[in-house]
Order: structure tokens, then sequence, then C-alpha cells
């Protein structure tokens, strides 16, 4: 804007002073100039020009000067103002604050109004308020009288807001594509108004400079447009250039329009608008509750246009381009390239034609062509509207965050706007391309509010690749995402999309729009893909499913598939699914659920991957399985780690069939696990039945898995254990227990094991005290192992059975039992004692201390035979020291003190010492004698002794020394004597005197002629030389001598089966009878040898060595001396 100069300037008297006196003329050698005195004619006629000249310049500036000092503004504004309203036509008038004239630098005069405000004549209204409104005039005009305007410049002008339009929108069913012709002449007719505007007061140029308005943005947010400056310039002509800078939000831009003037009207008119910010209208920016949305690029409009006359066709075309930029959308955006659109009016057949445009987005190009027209023009009755016809050819469809092939297809929409119901309808949406076709449609309908959308598209068979090239990336963006990085190869069948929005609901809501389930319903089958299930599992190969989105919820159904390993091991899935629960929230969460069957190394390498990780919490690897299996697998976990999603929860549970662990667990060999096995990241468990060791069993075991919140562990293991199975669970009870038994087990968190088991139908032995439990008697052991190194230490041991019982801990290692105390042993009625084991370098060492106990099942276990020797049997040392022992028929034996050491048969010490129950001493001990070792035993009461034993009962008191001698291998030789002893009530002599035996039917008692008394039948001596071999023992030379009776016999004692085979000689009245083979000649000839009476009686005794039967001779009893020999038995 030019400023006015010419202010009035005043001159004081004292400020002129005389030219000599100046500082110039005070110079040293100061420069005068002496003018030379005029010459003649001519001169003076110069000389009067120069005068008139100066006169009138004199005239001039004191015209200036008049202006200038604002003698003539008031003349003057009432013809300015006149001038100014002149110019601004009938429509509107000005109200003026103040005006001032002034003269140019030009030389020009000129009218700077003040305060300035249009007002319209018609109603009243201010329109325009400006800071100060410059009116040039022109001189020659001012000189004949007249007021010309050649200049307008209007500065700091403010548009109200309230002035722009309001209330209803345009009435769409008064617009008809048939009027644009109408339009465009009233458009051309507007612009011929204001040049004739400005030439009617003659003006030249209009400028509007520093005008600002404000216009509603997206989410109502101020758009400022500032005008820096916009020039109307008036040719002679009249036609009309339009110049102008302008920001929109800060953003410069520009107006260049011309419009030509022929044959007295606007003919054609070509402009352009440059820089148009897009964003300003169609761009959102982040808040705290709503993401980005819109476009943000620059566009730059065109028009040409020519007005049609009876010469010239009219035309009209409009063409848009848009310069790089960016589309955001639910926090993506994708690039936009330069694109054009391009289109033309068709006068004749009254539609708009879109030529030959192109939108580029990202790598993606979408070239179309189209046509919009009445409705009425394209055929169709009913309401009024325009149809709308767009056709791509040739399209490229290629997101950035897909890296197939890009997909080149056709597109066809084909729809109509109806203007009363303010519906868009697209009846006809076809995509076509070399992968598949898809079929659609779309309505909207317009209100007040936001729109009311419905979307859908269906396609029979499409191949994946062209569903991810085409699919939107602001529809379902979870569910694409997920399809484009997961989904590879084959073919969709049955896809169906659905998308409706209500009136209102995208304006009316905060924050991001997220489609519930009755707003968006995606589904689709695929076959024949490659599909990335989640983590590092390994994809499914040719996998068959289907992907259903409905809202927020994304659920993916998998059929089939089979996953191969980099191992080379697969598994096949069953079936499965992959859910994301809610698509919208953060973290992003989902679940999986896998049905997969295959060998167990596979499944465990399955189930090793992220984000299971299951196989990494246990010691095992995936060869360390073999088998059969099927498993459900499933998982909750965060798909971006970025949110910060909660730690994942996963799941795995397998059907074992048949499944063998492939290396030792706690040294114990596991196959035929039959069963389920669930982990998860809290515990593992499982059930099923195993072979352990190859014995089946009952597991049932619960372990943890996370050790920050370890969950109480369980381990339970039972079956019933086959004979012989014991020795390869528990080496160390191998010589204790044999037969089935039943057990259960369960195992601390000390790894520490509580075991109870049924003994009934096993038999157990404690060979170190000489006991045993048969089977078939009920008992129960339960007791609790620990191994730490090799070492197994059995503690709270208690063994309960009818009518015995054992407590107390056993310490066993690889070599079997290592130390054993029983605090508490009962084994018999009485008993009450403790026992201490310890092995020893060649054996066991057993001390036996206590109360009482009863030795019966000792004794019988030392009649059994045995095949152990020395090179194959450890060495026992029993140590005992108890206050009374009991044995057979009543009998005990008090203070009894036994030191006992064998190897296998070999016994090494012997050293006995004990009170029988009448008070005679028993001693008994194991003498070395060179080579051999001799046992003697030596007791008073050998009937005591013998019934304690359970070797003869009938006998009673008796001084009794027994000498054998150890021939190795467990053959003792040596001899018993027994002496002043008797037998009472022994039914067998009874037989032997009663039974008839002689040809003439008479009994020994009878042949004596008298009743022998065998009651009690005493004996001054017994002898006998004994042979013991491994449990059979046998007597030879064997004499009994008593008053009344004797007898002779020799034979086997009990054999090995407990069977006795003896035979003698029994002789009555023993002291007279025995006198005949004392007498020389006659003994040797009526008598039978030393200790062979006259007469006698020759039997048998064999059987049960409890029940032997008796047979007698008949004839040996009248045989006498030396021929009874001939009828002994043999």
């Amino acid at each position: 804007m030019n400023d006015i100069r010419g202010e009035k300037v005043s001159f004081r008297k004292q400020d002129i002073v005389a030219l000599h006196s100046l500082p110039s003329a005070q110079a040293h050698d100061p420069c005068i100039v002496h003018a030379p005195h005029g010459r003649g004619r001519a001169n003076r006629l110069l000389a009067a020009l120069a005068g008139l000249t100066a006169v009138l310049l004199l005239l001039g500036v004191a015209v200036l000067a008049t202006i200038e000092s604002g003698m003539l503004d008031g003349p003057l504004n009432a013809r300015a103002k006149a001038a100014l309203n002149v110019a601004l036509g009938d429509g509107y008038h000005a109200e003026v604050g103040s005006t001032v004239v002034r003269v140019t630098s030009n030389g020009a005069l000129a009218l700077k109004a003040r305060d300035v405000t249009l007002v319209e004549n018609a109603s009243g209204k201010r329109l325009v308020s400006t800071k100060s409104v410059f009116i040039e005039l022109s001189p020659l005009a001012l000189m004949t009288g007249r007021v010309a305007v050649t200049r307008l410049e209007a500065e700091g002008a403010t548009l109200d807001p309230s002035l722009l339009p309001q209330g209803k929108p345009i009435d769409l069913t008064a617009i008809r594509v048939g009027h644009i012709a109408d339009g465009l002449e009233r458009v051309f007719a507007r612009i011929d108004g204001i040049s004739q505007l400005i030439g009617r007061s003659n003006t030249k140029t209009v400028r509007i400079a520093d005008l600002s308005l404000s216009i509603a943005g997206p989410r109502k947010q101020v758009v400022a447009v500032v005008v820096d400056a916009i020039d109307f310039k008036r040719s002679d002509d009249g036609s009309m250039q339009i110049d102008g800078a302008f920001t929109v939000d800060g953003q410069d831009a520009e107006l260049h329009l011309r419009a030509e003037r022929r044959d007295g009207r606007m003919a054609s008119m070509a402009g352009a608008v440059s820089g148009l910010p897009l964003s300003s209208l169609l761009y959102r920016e982040e808040t705290p509750t709503e993401e980005a949305f819109g476009i943000k690029a620059a566009a730059d409009l065109a028009i040409k246009a020519t007005r049609g006359d009876d010469a010239v066709a009219p035309t009209l075309e409009l063409s848009g381009k848009s310069r790089e930029g960016l589309f955001e959308a639910g926090g993506f955006n994708s690039q936009l390239l330069p694109s054009e659109l391009v289109v033309t009016y068709d006068f004749s057949r009254k539609r708009i034609e879109v030529l030959p445009s192109t939108m580029r987005v990202g790598r993606s190009t979408f070239p179309f062509t189209g046509a919009i027209a009445d409705l009425e023009r394209a055929g169709e009755t009913g309401e009024a509207g325009f149809s709308i016809d767009l056709l791509a050819q040739g399209a490229r469809s290629a997101p950035v965050d897909v890296t197939a092939t890009p997909l080149v297809f056709d597109a066809k929409a084909r729809g109509r706007f109806l203007s009363q119901s303010h519906k868009l309808v697209f009846d006809e949406l076809t995509v076509a391309s070399g992968l598949g076709t898809a079929a659609g449609s779309l309505a909207m309908t317009f209100g007040d509010t936001s729109p009311q959308i419905g979307f859908a598209l269906v396609s029979d068979q499409l191949q994946a690749a062209a569903v991810k090239q085409l699919w939107p990336w602001w529809i379902g963006k979870k569910a694409r995402r997920w399809v484009i990085a997961n989904i590879f190869g084959g073919t969709v069948t049955d896809g169906k999309i659905e998308i409706f929005v209500p009136m209102g609901r995208i304006s009316q809501t905060v924050g991001p729009i997220d489609l519930n389930a009755d707003e968006l319903s995606l589904q689709f089958k695929v076959a024949d893909a490659r599909v990335n299930i989640t983590g590092d599992i390994p994809p499914l190969r040719d996998a068959a499913g289907a992907i259903k989105l409905k809202g927020e919820h994304l659920g993916i159904e998998i059929e089939q598939g089979t996953a191969y390993f980099p191992s080379g091991r697969s598994v096949t899935l069953k079936g499965g699914d992959f859910i994301i629960p809610n698509t919208y929230e953060k973290p992003l969460i989902a679940e999986m659920k896998l049905d997969v069957g295959g060998e167990a190394d596979a499944i465990a390498e399955l189930v090793s991957y992220r984000p299971i990780l299951a196989l990494q919490r246990t010691p095992f690897k995936p060869e360390d399985f073999s088998g059969p299996m099927t498993a459900q697998v499933g998982a909750r976990f965060g798909l971006v780690d970025e949110q910060d999603p909660p730690p994942p929860l996963w799941q795995a549970q397998m059907l074992l069939d048949g499944v063998t662990v492939n290396k030792p667990i706690s040294g114990r060999d596991i196959s035929a696990i039959e069963g389920t096995f669930r982990i998860d990241s809290q515990q593992a468990v499982l059930e099923a039945t195993a072979d352990i060791d190859g014995m089946p069993m009952d597991i049932s075991l619960i372990e943890p898995v996370d050790r920050s919140n370890p969950v109480p562990r369980k381990r339970e293991i039972s079956g019933t254990l086959k004979d012989g199975a014991l020795a390869k669970l528990a080496p160390g009870l191998a010589g204790l227990i044999a037969g089935p038994v039943s057990v259960d087990i369960s195992i601390d968190e000390q790894d520490r094991q509580n075991i109870i088991a049924d003994l009934g139908k096993a038999s157990v032995s404690l060979p170190w005290i000489g006991w045993e439990k048969g089977a078939g008697i009920g008992a129960k052991a339960r007791f609790s192992a620990i191994s730490d190194e090799g070492v197994t230490h059995i503690d709270d041991l208690v063994l309960d059975g009818d009518g015995f019982g054992a407590s107390g801990k056993l310490v066993i290692d690889k070599a079997g039992l290592s130390s054993g105390r029983f605090s508490s042993v009962q084994l018999a009625k009485g008993d009450d004692y403790a026992v201490t084991i310890q092995r020893q370098k060649n054996g066991f060492a057993v001390a036996v201390d206590g109360r009482s106990a009863d030795l019966r099942p000792v004794i019988e276990n030392l009649r059994k035979p045995s095949g152990d020797t020395a090179e194959s049997s450890g060495r026992v040392a029993i140590a005992a020291r108890l206050e009374s022992v009991s044995g057979f028929h009543g009998e005990t034996l008090s203070n009894f003190n036994l030191n006992y050491a064998a190897r296998g048969q070999l016994i090494d010490t012997v050293d006995l010492s004990a009170v029988t129950g009448g008070g005679q001493a028993l001693v008994a001990g194991l003498k070395k004698n060179g080579a051999d070792n001799i046992l003697e035993l030596t007791s008073s009461d050998a009937g005591a002794l013998a019934r304690f034993a359970n070797i003869y009962s009938n006998m009673r008191g008796g001084l009794v020394n027994l000498k054998l001698r150890d021939r190795g291998g467990g053959s003792w030789r040596g001899s018993v004597d027994i002496r002043k002893f008797s037998l009472v009530n022994e039914t067998r002599l009874k037989s032997i005197v009663s039974t008839p035996a002689g040809a003439d039917g008479r009994s020994l008692n009878e042949a004596v002629k008298k009743d022998i008394n065998v009651n009690s039948a005493r004996f001054e001596r017994g002898f006998a030389n004994l042979m013991l071999d491994n449990g059979a023992i046998a007597v030879e030379r064997g004499v009994v001598r008593g008053v009344d009776v004797g007898a002779t016999f020799q034979g086997t004692v009990r054999d090995r089966n407990g069977n006795m085979d003896m035979t003698g000689t029994f002789m009555p009245a023993y002291g007279l009878n025995r006198l005949f083979s004392e007498l020389p000649l006659i003994g040797a000839l009526l008598g039978n040898g030393r200790d062979r009476g006259l007469l006698g009686i020759t039997f048998k005794l064999v059987g049960p060595f409890s029940k032997p039967e008796l047979t007698i001779n008949p004839l040996s009893l009248i045989a006498p001396g030396v021929f009874r020999n001939i009828f002994e038995f043999q």
C-alpha cells in the first residue's frame, strides 16, 4: 500500500538568511560565480518565459500546499464519498469514518478513507469492515470537473463470520447436472458484472489486501484464511485479470484467473489455484482420545471454460492435481503420490465426463474414468438424483505392507445419488482379476450428522494374494494385518464382508471408531495355504480353515495342516483356532488352541517353540521321547512386545499312547506310557500308566513349572510289582521280599518317597534273624525313602502284619543293604527286642538286644536245607543279648547270649550261653582244632533243649554232651552222649511192647510175662554217632540203656524233606537180658554183640519226622542172639 506524502511545511522569518552568510561562502577560497549581464531582445524573451514558469510553479506549489494543508478536505470529501459509492454500484454503499485527500507520489490525487464499512442496501447488513480504503483519482478528470477513480485498494478488511451461509444445506433436489450450462453462463455474467462495475468508475485496478476470514474445519476447528493481496485488473477492452496471494491455515496459495472479453461480453476464462492445502478441510490432528485422520497434501485446481454462442460451442473442463502427501487413518498412513482428476462437461449429452484420471497411493496406481448424469438422463425413473458410473482398467494394487506381486485388476462401480433422500447407492461394485472376482454394493445416507454406511462384498473364489492386495487397511486393521503377515498362497472361498455404520455413529464417537459385532462382519474360508501360527512355531503347510471377524472379535478356525520342523520332524494339525478377543484393546492379546498328532518327539519339539516354551522348563529334549501321541496346545499371549503385554499363559495337554522316555528318570527306564500329560505355565500334571523298569505302574504327578510361583508338588506311583520286579526297583530289598507286592508311592518336595506296600501276597524274609512271613499272610509296610548319590535312606519303616510287626530304618546303596536299625521288633507274640544291622567288608553284623524273642522261626529256618556255600554267601555275624528266648513246646531260655558268625554253611563262630527253664545251664562253643572246627554243646537239661529246638518232646532231664566236627560244605560228623534221662509218654514204645510179634501172636509184654512200663522209661545213657549233611541228620551205632528197656538204632533221623527212616532193636528187661551177651561164648552165640541182649524185637520208623509209621518184625522176637541179625530191617 502506498503512503500519501505531502504534509504541510512552515518556515519562520528568522529561518531565512542571506546567501553570503551560508557555510559554503565562508570557505578560505570561495567559489563565486559572477553571472554575466543580459544582452539583447532574445535574452529578454527568455527571461520573461522563465518568469512565467516560475509564477506557474509558485501557483502549483501554492495549490499543493493548500491540498496538503487539508483546506480542501471538506469540499472534496463529499465528492470522494460519492465516487466511492459509484464504484461500489447500486447494491451497496459505504460508511466512512473519516477521509483525507492528498497527492500521491506519482502526482495524482488520492482519497484515503478510514474505518470504511460496506453495507448491503437491501438488508442493511454490514458485510465487510476495513481499516482504510485508498482511492486514486484521475487528475485530468478533476480538471474537467469530474471525479474518476483510477485505482481502488482496501486494506485490513475483515469479513463478518456471521454473514457466511448458515442454516439448512443446499437443496440438492434443485441441482441438476443438466443445469451446469446455465450455471456456467451465470458465472460469465457475474464476471461481466464485475468488469462493468469497475469500468463504470473508470477504475483500472481494484486491490483487496490484508483480508482475514475464518472457516470451520474438521471437528469445528477454526481455519484462518488471510488474503495478502488480490488484484482485479481491467483491460481497456473489458477483459479481467485476477491475481492473488493468500494463506490457508498458514499455507501459501495463489490464484490466477484470466477472463477474456470479446464482442462486448466475457467469452472465455482460464485459471488456477495452486498450493491449496487439503489438510485444512480434510485432516484432523491426533488428540489424546483420537488418532489422526485425513489427507495431508496440497492440491492445484484449474478451470478452462468457453462461453457458448451461435458460432462457438461452450466448453468446461476442471482438473485437480494433488501433490505428494499422506493419508492417515487408525494409526496407519499411506503415501499419497501426485494424482490427477480431470472432468469435463458434455453440453450435448448434459453429463459430467470423468476423463482418464489417476490416483496414486504408495505403490498402487488406480487409473479410472467415469460419468455423472441426471437419473432421468440415465433412463431411470423415480426420485431425482444423479447416476454415477466409474470404471478402472489396468489398476495396480500394491500396498506397501504386502510383499506379494502387485495385483492388476479391473473394477466397475455403478450407482446413483438420490437427491431427496440424500442416499448414495452403488448397486454394482465388481472387481475382476486373474486371481478371481468379487462383487458387492454400497449404500450411504446423508443427513444432519455423519452418514449411515452400508457395504457388502462377496466372492465365491479368490486367491489369498488378491485378498491381501484388495483389503483396505482401514477396515478390520488388526485382522488384515494378521492375514497379510501369516497367510501365504491358497484359495479363498465363500468370502463375505459386511459393514453397517449407523447415522451419527462417526460424529458422535469420541476417539477411534471401533466397529462392534453389529457393524462389522468379515468371513471367508481358505485352503491349500501356508499359515504362520504364532511366535517361532513353524508354519502350517497345506492348511485349511476359516477366518471370521465380528466387530472386535477375530477368530481363525484351522481345520487341517502339517507343520514341518527344521529337525525333520513334523506334526499334523487335526483342528484348532487362533482368536484375538478384542482387536481394539492394548495390549493386543491372542488366544490359541491346536489339536495335533504325531510322534512324541515331534510334539515335544512343538511345545519347545515360543510362545509356549514348555519343554525348556523340563530337563528333557525332543529326542528323549518316542511313540505315538496326540496333543491339544493352548496359549494366551501378547502380539506386540512394545505394548508391554502380560506374561504369556500356555497349556499343553497330551494323550500318550505307548510313549517311551528314552533316557532314565531317577535311574529308572520308563516306557509304554498311556494317559494324559498336561503342562502349563504353572504346573505339569501326569495321569497315566507306565512301565517302570518293565513293571506296570499307575502314575499321578504334579510338578511346579514356575519357580517364582510354585504350586504344591504331587508325585504318586502305585501298582503291583510282580515276583522279581522288586529286585529291579529296589535291588537292596530283593533278598527280603519275594512275590507280588502292591505299592503306593508318593514323593514329597525334598524328593523323599513315602511308600505303602501291601505284602499280603508276598513272602518276607529277614535272614539275619531267621524270620520269614509266608505268602498269603496279611502284612503291610510303610516307609519313606530318599536317595542321594546312589544311597537310599529308608526311614520310618513300619511293618504291620497279623500278629507281627517291626519299625525302624534302613540304608541301601548300590551294593544292597548297608545298614539297618529296627527299634522295635515283634515277629511273634511276646517279641520285644531291637535289631541293628551293619554291612561289613565280607557280610553283615547283626546285633539283637531286648527283653524277649521267639526263636522258633530261626530254628525252623536252620532245619531247611541250604545250597549256599562259603564262596556264594557273605558272612553273617550275630550278637544277641536277650533276657529270654522262647522255643517250641513252651520252653524258654533265659540270660540268652549268643555270638554267631557264618559264611553260608561255613560257621566261623559259636558262643552260646543260656539257662533253661529248669535252671540248668546251656553252653555251646566252636573251637578250632587245626584245620577243623569243633562244635561242643553241653547242658544239664537235655530234655528241655530237645523240646526247645523241637527235636524231641518226650525227653526229660539228662546231661547232654554234643561234639561235632565241621567237615565243610555243610557236613558235620560227631557224636551225642546223653546220661540220666527219661522218656515220658512215648507212644511208639508202647506200640513196640504191646504189638503182637511172635509166631504165636504174643507181644513183647507177653513174652517176658509182665507189663513193661514205658510211660516213663528211665535211661542211664544214650549215645549215637551223628552225621549232619546240609540239613539231613543221620545216626549210627545208636544205643539207649535203661533199667527196664533198651534199644539200638541207626538210620536217617530227618532228611532234607523232613522225613525219617530208622531201624533198631528194642529189648525189655535190659539189665538181665544184657547179661547173656556179656557171657563168654554164650554171649557170642546167643547174644548179638555188645549192647545186644538175648531177647528183643526189631522195628522200623518211616515217614514224616513229626509222625513216622512204626513197623515191627514179628519173627525177630524168638530169634536169639546172632540169629536176630537175619531178621533185622535193612
